[in-house]
């Protein structure tokens, strides 16, 4: 079980080079709701996600032994590079199982990591996770969950101490869900420090495997699911998360694809952020659910990732959501329809430019 000493000891542990990331006021969305909301900008942590310091605290913490048999995952790409980047640097030859739908730019960017075994297998990350598990008996590896693991959970809990040292006003977190992971680890660390915040999860409403496990009172498995957001594309929910979730009563909500779209362009015209799809769920609820924050005043929302590319950034922006982007007063006044999305591909495709410039190995 993971209890608050864990976080804290994965904290002392961390790699230098999984820094602290930036806390910024967003002045747009804090004038349109009326609230002081902050971005936890995570999309500038190595490897462009949280992922590291679940990946870290967890080889880190292998033994010597373990370590020479090497580690295997399976994820589509945010956990793939994760724990590229710290077996590379650790010293442990690892294997990661990505499904053939992953997206190329985080297939690519996974090799630069030490030049990590990479195989594409399966539709989605469910049948990638059971070839992992075949070859993690065949070859006796380590295997390195993406968010059902205790020392993974721990190691996300220190973005939740991060978020109060750098907002200790802060009295409601927002924070996107796939498998429950990191949701996990920032309740268990702020709720042990600072009880009376809220923590709000989000999933998409095309793959929402912890609402309904939450609902029901127990993991569930969803016989399929979509979402542009594929870095919270997840069937299965964490056994872990859905107790800790549920112990601690925290509730998860669902967003549309229409509402994370319009989240990623209100981040690029209105932070300067490009981030995935992912990445922009949190600030999704903070834009179009402003009932949820009825007692509140200051509002985090982790940007939890910006591993996308600029052919996926394009299609979203080809799907533009005109009706969504009104409701929440975003608009380019010179220009509609397709010159409108030509135009705000081009200020994209600048951010991206020089987001990965600073995210250079």
């Amino acid at each position: 079980m993971v209890e608050f000493k864990h976080i804290l000891s994965a904290r002392n542990h961390l790699h230098p080079e999984i820094i602290s990331t930036p806390m910024q006021l967003w002045r747009y969305a804090s004038t349109l709701t009326g609230l002081s909301v902050h971005l936890k900008v995570e999309s500038f942590q190595r490897t462009g996600s949280f992922k590291p310091r679940g990946a870290w605290n967890k080889i880190q913490m292998l033994s010597d032994e373990e370590r020479a048999r090497g580690v295997i995952c399976a994820s589509a790409g945010n956990h793939a590079q994760g724990v590229a980047f710290a077996a590379s640097r650790i010293g442990a030859a690892a294997t990661i199982v990505m499904p053939v739908t992953a997206p190329q730019v985080k297939i690519a960017e996974t090799k630069l990591y030490g030049d990590p075994e990479i195989i594409l297998y399966g539709d989605d990350i469910a049948e990638s996770l059971v070839k992992a598990h075949e070859l993690q008996q065949e070859r006796g590896s380590v295997f390195i969950h993406a968010y059902d693991d205790d020392d993974v959970i721990a190691g996300q809990g220190t973005l939740g101490l991060e978020i109060l040292e750098q907002c200790p006003e802060a009295d409601t977190i927002v924070v996107p869900v796939g498998g429950g992971g990191l949701i996990a680890g920032v309740t268990l660390a702020v709720r042990e420090l600072k009880p009376e915040v809220k923590i709000i999860g989000v999933q998409a409403k095309g793959s929402d495997a912890i609402v309904q496990s939450l609902e029901i009172g127990k993991p569930i498995t969803l016989e399929q699911s979509s979402t542009i957001a594929d870095g919270i594309n997840v069937r299965t929910a964490g056994k872990r998360s859905v107790e800790i979730l549920s112990r601690l009563q925290v509730p998860v909500m669902r967003v549309s694809d229409e509402e994370i779209r319009a989240a990623m362009i209100a981040l690029s015209q209105k932070a300067k952020l490009v981030v995935e799809p992912s990445g922009a769920a949190s600030s999704a609820v903070v834009l179009f659910y402003p009932d949820v924050f009825e007692n509140s005043n200051h509002v985090v929302s982790i940007v939890s990732g910006a591993n996308i590319d600029i052919c996926c950034y394009a299609s979203v922006l080809r799907a533009f959501p005109q009706k969504a982007t009104e409701d929440i007063g975003i608009a380019c006044a010179s220009c509609t329809g397709g010159d409108q999305r030509r135009s705000c591909l081009g200020a994209a495709a600048s951010l991206l430019a020089e987001q990965e410039s600073g995210n250079e190995d």
